[in-house]
């Protein structure tokens, strides 16, 4: 992604499974989970690289 700087995950808590994947996968350690479902907990460390979006089996992040 170019312009990974600009994107942020933006996570369906509707659609969240909670599995965990996500939060286990990011590289800064931007996501955590809150009440079984994740959460950009630390934007400031998010460098928009996709991996969640890539990683969630049910499709609920969406880089935007």
């Amino acid at each position: 992604m170019s312009d990974g700087d600009n994107l942020k995950p933006v996570i369906d808590a509707n659609s969240c499974t909670g599995c965990t994947i996500c939060v286990e996968e990011c590289p800064t350690g931007a996501l955590d989970m809150s009440d079984d479902v994740s959460v950009l907990a630390n934007p400031e460390l998010c460098d928009g690289c996709g991996a969640c979006e890539e990683v969630c089996p049910v499709s609920c992040i969406t880089m935007e």
